[in-house]
């Protein structure tokens, strides 16, 4: 009987120690389990080396096998910049769990921001393998891979559509338009903006985006519209701001552009455009000084830059400082040779400067763009400055010409003063100009009595 006691009591013991002993294994994995939610609250909150001494702490815990401490470690890496060592410790989470496609997404984020976009595209495409729901954050990448790689439109804008019908959303959307215009379909961009704002509560960049391809295609109170929205959303979107700053320099008020620009500009103080602008709208009201200043500021900020340098350079032959005006267009049109009224303005400036190299600079201006009324209209009034008036007058019915297809009351007024000139200046002229009008047509020709250089 004391032998069958001492058994039984064995047997007890042993029975109750294994208990112990799984329960210990349940609070150990609960207590390293439970951690987790301190790891993502440090990672969210953004301290870093907290949530790095933590993931060291778990990763002896469990022999270095703690898979979210390891995706942990790799999105810190990431945000540090320290790209690939962020893939290896994702790659870690996919040792562990290969069924997992969060880790892969991770690992092609990072491939895309490494540069490395085919790499990244064939990354999305397995993760889009091993997600069992259509995932629109993969097809919205899946798109903008497509795109680097096989340039825009074609399978990119297939993947847009199809983040869009998988409920992308806001993003779905206006990547969808954004790659629709890439390709040239500025209809097709428009309709899907259009589908974005009615189905979507759009935020102030989509509908900035929406607003100047609005303005781009010709439909300036849609663009004002929406504009003015993304401004009431967020008075600081600096690509609203320029829109509009541009929209109202087109209608001459300078005043309420320039409060424009200036609160784009205190929100993104290094915006080339916005420092651009500024300048141009400067010079219109004849502040030449603060003109060149902001001019100056957006071709330092951005050296390779055709547009800023032909801005400056312009501002600089309005401020009749042609020396320094003729050196900035000259960058300007190493930079764009294509561009004809770079290469006018250059031919103003040695014109000023009494080069021979003008007549040159002004052919060249008129080979570029012979369909310009204005590139044609300041050659005729080289030519007639030069005293070669027959060639003026041929140019004068060109322009005349030009201005019928494509009507213009700015070019039209000058026109109509360079003819009056040629025609002070040797009467046979306006004979032999209006030979095929009528005197109608002779009294829309009245202007001043002289012609000053370059006024044209």
């Amino acid at each position: 009987m004391q032998k069958q006691s001492i058994g039984q009591t064995n047997d007890e013991f042993n029975s109750k120690f294994i208990r112990f002993l799984l329960l210990a294994d349940y609070f150990a994995e609960l207590k390293k389990g439970s951690r987790n939610w301190l790891l993502h609250t440090r990672y969210v909150r953004g301290e870093h080396a907290m949530c790095m001494e933590l993931v060291d702490v778990l990763q002896k815990e469990t022999n270095h096998t703690h898979r979210y401490a390891y995706f942990i470690m790799g999105a810190v890496l990431a945000d540090a910049g320290r790209l690939q060592e962020a893939v290896d410790k994702f790659h870690s989470c996919i040792r562990l769990q290969p069924q997992d496609p969060e880790p892969l997404k991770q690992v092609a984020k990072c491939l895309y921001r490494q540069g490395r976009f085919q790499l990244a595209l064939e990354a999305y495409l397995e993760a889009d393998k091993l997600s069992k729901h259509p995932d629109p954050e993969i097809y919205c990448a899946l798109a903008e891979c497509a795109c680097h790689v096989m340039g825009p439109g074609g399978s990119g804008v297939e993947w847009a559509r199809a983040a869009q019908g998988a409920g992308g959303g806001e993003r779905a959307a206006a990547l969808l338009a954004r790659l629709l215009l890439a390709a040239g379909d500025v209809p097709s961009a428009l309709a899907a903006y259009d589908h974005a704002l009615a189905t979507h509560a759009c935020g102030a960049d989509t509908l900035a985006a929406a607003g100047a391809l609005s303005l781009r295609a010709g439909d300036p109170r849609r663009a004002f519209q929406l504009l003015g929205e993304a401004l009431s959303q967020q008075p600081t979107q600096h690509a609203a701001a320029l829109a509009l700053a541009a929209m109202l320099l087109q209608h001459k008020d300078v005043d309420a552009a320039l409060a424009r620009l200036k609160a784009a500009l205190s929100a993104h103080p290094t915006c080339v455009a916005g420092h651009s602008n500024l300048g141009l709208a400067l010079l219109m009201k004849k502040k030449f000084v603060a003109a060149l200043t902001c001019l100056s500021r957006a071709a330092n900020l951005a050296p390779l830059s055709a547009r800023a340098a032909h801005n400056l350079g312009l501002a600089l032959l309005a401020s009749r400082r042609a020396a320094s005006a003729f050196c900035r267009l000259a960058c300007a049109a190493a930079l764009h040779p294509t561009r004809s009224h770079t290469v006018l303005l250059i031919g103003i400036a040695l014109e000023r400067l009494g080069d021979g190299r003008a007549d040159a600079a002004y052919n060249r201006a008129v080979e570029l763009s012979p369909t310009d009324p204005l590139v044609r209209l300041n050659l005729a009034g080289r030519h007639a400055r030069v005293g070669r008036l027959a060639d003026a007058l041929k140019e004068t019915r060109v322009v005349a010409q030009l201005l019928e297809q494509a009507p213009d009351a700015q070019l039209s007024s000058s026109l109509a003063t360079l003819i009056n000139a040629l025609s002070q200046a040797d009467p046979k002229l306006q004979d032999q100009f209006s030979g095929n009008k009528g005197d109608e047509d002779k009294e829309d020709f009245q202007g001043p009595e002289t012609l000053q250089p370059d006024e044209v």
